[in-house]
Parts: structure tokens; C-alpha cells; sequence
């Protein structure tokens, strides 16, 4: 449940000349389930052999995390706004992206009801803001376009981002002067401001029961004898509205000069999204990564079934079988090395989510 903490007259006007409502919102998901996974390399005297995995594991159908929420009225149609955010592993109790505190948000910024809102800080990219809701699997951890490309859903340090609302279509803009703050010298350097850049523009549009969205991201080399070499993503989707199914179609063109290999890359998906009831929704979805360099091109398939309880907590079972052709190692987890090089595996999670 989110419980929300209301500050006002008194206490505000000790701290301002004109006092205005504040609200402070504890928010968070905890989602844990059980996966099965074949042919993964084994380790120790089993290494270079196919073994079977069983296995707990946390953020599966979406990231476990807790936050804090916060906006203040300042008048006028404007808004103070905060968000601090942090990702948690919930079979260990480790906290996520690295142990960082709030790793997966920490921002600040206003918000305007006629302008938009520009916030400074550290945020998920255009892709995860823009597009998430064209991926049938909604860019899930686990099972989704993410594990094809984990940068669907980056996130960026030292960013400004501007996001404005007019009608039904949402535009957006982010620029960051250095995307990874843990890489020495990798970002904000004194003389080179391309090293760890990325640069980001995109729309949504809602018409009636369709909807489209489009984002372009540029990315620099985290390092100055890289800050010239450049990774480009660009991103185009639609889903439409058919009573209780959604139908979804999304393509992904990757140029990179960063990555060693499958450095010119297609990313296609469709799939549909099935609400039987209110409490029940069944998922299928179909990814394929076109290697333009090799034959390296992997396709999973998924299909996935939640089952809510209630508005904050549901159980969910999710499927995938991956094809890794021509010796691509492609797993349900995307490219982590739990996978046998050219072995197709069979991916199944079961578990829990609950929302508060």
C-alpha cells in the first residue's frame, strides 16, 4: 500500500514566505520467483558440458525495487518533484545495479502543467520512457526485448531530461554528459565532452484505440580514445487497442562502433497481450535479432500467463524457447553466458509479484 505523508501549513511556513502542499510517497515492487533453465555451461569438472539449471531468482517480470516519491505545489500550474529509487535482489537482500544506493533513479526537477517537466540526475533512458509499452513483455528483466538488448532499457547518470505532454502525443529529449559515473575518467572529463555522451530525442502518439512512438539514441565511448566512436540505436513501434487484446509491432536498428561483435544489428518483435478476465491476461510474444555481420541470428518465443489477486499482488508463469542460430548463445536472460553457444534452451519462471 503506498502511504503518503502530507506536510503543510506550519511546518512550510517556517521554511518559506509562502506555504504550499508537499507530499512524500514510499513506493516498491517485490517480485521473486523459481526458473528452470537447459543447456547451461557447466563449471568445475562439468566445464564445456550442457547441464540443467534450477534457481531463485528476483525481478523477473519486473525489476524489485523501493522508492521515495515526492512533489510540492509551488503555484501557477508548478511543481517541485523528486525521485529516489533503488533496486533490490530479493533472494539475497543485495541491493542492485551495483550496490548503489538508489541505482535505478535519483533525480530532481520541476514541473509544469502547460510546459512539461525537466528533471537533473540520474534516469531511465527514451527508450525505457517511450517505448515500454509497444513490448508485449514490457521490457521484463527476464523473457523480453531486453534480453536482446539490455540498452532498451539503460539507464544514465548525469542527465537532463525534458518530457512534455500535449494532447495525445509525448515528446522527449534527454542529454547526458556521462552516462556511467563508476568508469574512472569515464565521464565529465576536462576537455572532451563527447567521452560517455548520449544524446536522445523521441515521441509517443496516441490516436484512438493505435498509438505510435519513435526514439533515436546516440552513445559515445566512455574513455577519450573512444569519446569519437559512437553506438546508435533507432527505434520504432506501434500497438493497438482491440477490446481485450493488444496486438504489438516494435523494430530496433543498432549501428555500433563500441561493440566487438554483432555491431550492425535488426531487432524485430510482435506479439499480443490477451485480458480474459480482469484477473487474467495471457502474453505471446516473438523477438529476432538479425546479425547483419554474421549468421549469428537468435529468435525466442515467450508466452506468459499473470494471474492478479488483487491490484498489488499477482502470481505469474512465464515460457521461452530460444533458436540460436548459427552458433549464437542467446539465453532467456539475454547475452550472460548461460547458454551453450549454438544450443537452443527452453527458459520457465514461476513466481510472485507484490506492489506497495
Amino acid at each position: 500500500m503506498k502511504r503518503t505523508l502530507t506536510i503543510a501549513g506550519a511546518m512550510l511556513a517556517a521554511a518559506a514566505t509562502h506555504a504550499h502542499a508537499q507530499s512524500v510517497t514510499l513506493y516498491g515492487v517485490a517480485d521473486a520467483g523459481i526458473e528452470f533453465l537447459n543447456h547451461v555451461p557447466g563449471t568445475g569438472a562439468a566445464a564445456g558440458q550442457s547441464n540443467n539449471l534450477y534457481r531463485m531468482t528476483s525481478g523477473n517480470i519486473a525489476g524489485s525495487r523501493w522508492g521515495l516519491r515526492g512533489t510540492e505545489d509551488l503555484g501557477g500550474g508548478l511543481k517541485g518533484v523528486f525521485v529516489l529509487e533503488g533496486g533490490m535482489v530479493l533472494d539475497s537482500g543485495m541491493a542492485g545495479q551495483g550496490g548503489r544506493l538508489f541505482g535505478r533513479k535519483a533525480y530532481v526537477g520541476l514541473d509544469s502543467s502547460s510546459f512539461g517537466q525537466l528533471t537533473l540526475g540520474r534516469h531511465h533512458n527514451l527508450m525505457f520512457d517511450l517505448i515500454i509499452t509497444f513490448d508485449p513483455m514490457y521490457f521484463a528483466p527476464k523473457y523480453s526485448a531486453y534480453s536482446h538488448d539490455t540498452w532498451l532499457a539503460g539507464r544514465v547518470d548525469n542527465a537532463a531530461k525534458y518530457t512534455g505532454k500535449f494532447g495525445g502525443l509525448t515528446v522527449g529529449a534527454l542529454y547526458s554528459f556521462g552516462v556511467d559515473a563508476t568508469v574512472p575518467n569515464g565521464s565529465e572529463v576536462p576537455g572532451n565532452s563527447r567521452v560517455g555522451r548520449d544524446m536522445s530525442a523521441g515521441f509517443r502518439y496516441q490516436a484512438g484505440r493505435f498509438r505510435l512512438g519513435g526514439v533515436y539514441d546516440q552513445l559515445n565511448g566512455n574513455s577519450a580514445a573512444k569519446a569519437g566512436l559512437t553506438e546508435r540505436r533507432y527505434v520504432a513501434a506501434v500497438a493497438g487497442d482491440f477490446g481485450p487484446v493488444t496486438a504489438y509491432l516494435g523494430y530496433r536498428r543498432l549501428v555500433s562502433q563500441l561493440l566487438a561483435s554483432m555491431t550492425r544489428t535488426d531487432l524485430y518483435w510482435a506479439g499480443a497481450n490477451w485480458n480474459f478476465t480482469p484477473a487474467f491476461a495471457l502474453t505471446g510474444a516473438v523477438y529476432k535479432t538479425n546479425d547483419r555481420t554474421s549468421g549469428k541470428d537468435p529468435v525466442s518465443f515467450v508466452l506468459s500467463g499473470d494471474y492478479r489477486f488483487s491490484k498489488r499482488t499477482d502470481v505469474y508463469l512465464t515460457g521461452s524457447y530460444t533458436r540460436n542460430v548459427g552458433g549464437s548463445a542467446l539465453s532467456a536472460n539475454g547475452y550472460d553466458g548461460s547458454v551453450v553457444p549454438g544450443a537452443n534452451q527452453v527458459g520457465v519462471v514461476v513466481g510472485m509479484r507484490h506492489s506497495f
